[in-house]
């Protein structure tokens, strides 16, 4: 027979505490990925396919560099789309 709805819990873990494995397997992976991550150079390095290296370049790009989004003038304020139309000027300007 199970427990009623309702009834007042009893040990056991906090809400929201991770359990002891989650823990351990965590802090095994985090060592895990600093060594690959100190040993990256020569683990690149000894990949000889140009294809699979730049597939890895490509995977990890998005690690370092932010993801392009596309602006449209709808998204500008208008004192932004002020400066974009004086910056166009001044650039035309320039070039005649």
């Amino acid at each position: 027979m199970g427990f009623k709805n309702g009834h007042k819990k009893i040990g056991g873990r906090k809400m929201g505490e991770a359990n002891k494995i989650t823990n351990e397997f965590r802090s095994a992976l985090r060592a895990f990925l600093r060594n690959e991550i100190l040993d990256l150079t020569n683990t690149f390095s000894s990949i000889k396919s140009p294809e699979r290296r730049l597939e890895l370049i490509l995977k990890l790009l998005p690690f370092v560099l932010p993801k392009a989004q596309e602006i449209t003038l709808e998204m500008m304020s208008d004192r932004s789309l002020d400066q974009l139309v004086e910056t166009l000027r001044n650039e035309q300007e320039r070039e005649n």
